[in-house]
């Protein structure tokens, strides 16, 4: 489980996997000292946070895949590479696909994997049990207005194109979330090459915007 877990996303937060594994923080800690002593794993503990990583490690990832499996070509952990400012964002995306899973959603893909070349790469993309292709984004600080227009313009297009049936951005709390709605407010126009597209009802829509405790939806 934990292995399957980090090939998808190299590391995450003990706190994560604990609640991937469903038990205590100290089955937890055994569960990745074991896995640590036989390789599959690398424990580090960046500074100055106070908390515990796990990644996974070359030797993991063979052994991450079941024998009826079509292994991939993953990315493994690399600590210096990690910047400590991408963690907290990092460990809040995960959290949404424990839960997302939980409810019943299938086929969550992280960031990293998906293609390259989008014009704008969503924190992940999953399935609603009903059948809508959502994108994620976790949003943790309210950008300006100007940006967030591009990134409508993009996600607008990516929809009209198939590739999405909706944008789901999941925020701290519900406050968050009556502010960042409020901000979407003010955007009545995208960017499309070159012009100036009004938004409707319509487009409004596509974009959903959800406190941790009320997503998924």
């Amino acid at each position: 489980l934990v292995l399957g877990f980090l090939r998808d996303e190299a590391w995450s937060s003990a706190q994560v996997l604990t609640e991937l594994l469903g038990g205590t923080p100290a089955l937890t800690s055994k569960t990745m000292s074991q896995l640590e002593g036989h390789g599959h794993v690398l424990r580090h503990q960046p500074q100055p946070l106070r908390q515990v990583l796990w990644g996974i490690t070359p030797h993991g990832l063979a052994h991450a895949w079941g024998e009826d499996e079509q292994m991939q070509v993953r990315p493994y952990f690399e600590p210096s590479k990690l910047s400590p400012l991408a963690i907290p964002h990092h460990i809040d995306v995960q959290f949404a696909r424990l839960k997302a899973q939980r409810a019943g959603w299938s086929g969550w893909i992280p960031e990293p994997l998906l293609p390259r070349g989008l014009a704008k790469r969503p924190d992940a993309v999953v399935r609603a049990p009903d059948g809508r292709k959502v994108a994620i984004e976790v949003e943790r600080h309210v950008k300006t207005v100007k940006r967030y227009e591009a990134i409508f313009s993009a996600y607008l297009q990516a929809i009209r194109r198939g590739e999405y049936d909706e944008i789901h951005y999941i925020v701290p709390d519900r406050k968050f979330a009556v502010r960042l709605q409020r901000v979407f407010g003010l955007i009545t126009a995208v960017p499309v090459i070159g012009d100036r597209v009004q938004l409707n009802e319509k487009h409004r829509a596509r974009f959903r915007v959800s406190s941790r405790e009320d997503w998924p939806i």
